[in-house]
């Protein structure tokens, strides 16, 4: 049974904010493998090369050729060939692929993010005993990043490098009426945040589904994701954890107080109606009746705040206790998270 969580259409800097309570993970052994795939789309030029590579690794194709394309629908290698062929030669495909080939020419310096948050999460996590292998792959603009079980059994990880060329590539320009495409969305979808987004993965499956509807529930869920997401990625800027712009993160520091007291008083921490709440937990170019510096998921960063709050009054809970707490108000109760005015 495959499993596939997909995210559709996400200069690492150091935070000065960042506790300095990071552990050592230098004793811990993480060599992720980087499985470049999107290169050898103009070199499979004949249906035994197409056959020998998918044979290579069977899992990772059997998603790609059948999902992300799709191309195969059951027929004899002849026809899937003629397909891919057609596929890989298309003008604007090839055009992307030399795009992302010159854009990511090198990933060495991804593959070091990546060992590093896979240290952190063995530290964190260490039932977690396996890395998954990483393949890069060219999505024509249909998939980001999923994982799936490889043929070893563990997890595989797909990214697909064309969902990464902000701002090289204008997304909305591609279809204007894709709410997915738009500018807030796609801002993130940079080099910044691969393996920031690898984490997110991860952080899901840790995390398990919102033990509610109430906008409360979902709030100090995804804060809990958000802290577990910080402590993988300690060295990473809080702009690229939140995937705020710096002017984003500004506005929700400095209005902490606002956002809370407008929550309270629209009596918001309660409400259930996704009409009522989405915004304020999904991503989106605002905060409903917030003041215009205000960003979409304002609710997840203030669950974030509560979260930070309970760890630093109660030290001694683990990351598992923390995630194995289902009752969002007294994680808030106990919490005592009081923003201050600034």
């Amino acid at each position: 049974m495959y499993r596939i969580y997909i995210i559709l259409l996400g200069f690492v800097l150091v935070s000065g904010c960042k506790s300095s309570n990071t552990p050592d993970v230098s004793h811990i052994a993480a060599d992720v493998k980087l499985i470049r795939t999107e290169g050898n789309l103009a070199e499979m030029d004949s249906k035994e090369k197409l056959e020998t590579q998918i044979q290579s690794h069977k899992a990772f194709y059997k998603l790609y050729l059948k999902e992300i394309l799709p191309l195969y629908k059951g027929e004899n290698m002849d026809s899937l060939f003629a397909d891919f062929r057609a596929f890989s030669q298309d003008s604007i495909v090839d055009d992307l692929r030399k795009k992302v080939v010159k854009k990511y020419a090198n990933l060495d310096d991804i593959k070091r993010q990546a060992d590093q948050m896979y240290r952190y999460l063995l530290y964190y996590f260490p039932e977690r005993t396996s890395i998954p292998n990483l393949y890069t792959f060219i999505s024509d603009f249909g998939y980001q990043i999923f994982i799936f079980e490889d043929d070893d059994k563990k997890d595989g990880i797909g990214i697909g490098l064309d969902m990464f060329m902000s701002p090289e590539v204008d997304y909305k320009a591609i279809d204007p009426d894709n709410t997915n495409f738009s500018d807030y969305i796609t801002r993130s979808w940079n080099k910044d945040h691969i393996v920031k987004k690898i984490a997110d993965l991860h952080v899901q499956d840790i995390v398990g589904e919102t033990p509610g509807h109430r906008m409360l529930d979902q709030m100090i869920h995804n804060g809990k994701a958000l802290y577990i997401t910080e402590l993988l990625l300690p060295e990473v800027h809080d702009s690229i954890i939140h995937e705020y712009s710096a002017a984003q993160l500004n506005w929700c520091m400095e209005n902490e107080l606002q956002m809370w007291s407008f929550f309270f008083d629209r009596k918001l921490f309660y409400e259930s109606n996704p009409s009522k709440i989405a915004k304020y937990i999904y991503p989106s170019p605002t905060s409903p009746d917030m003041p215009s510096g205000a960003p979409g998921r304002t609710a997840n960063y203030v669950g974030w705040k509560i979260i930070k709050a309970y760890m630093d009054r109660y030290p001694e809970t683990t990351l598992q206790a923390l995630i194995n707490m289902k009752d969002s108000q007294e994680i808030m109760d106990k919490s005592k998270y009081k923003p201050q005015r600034k």
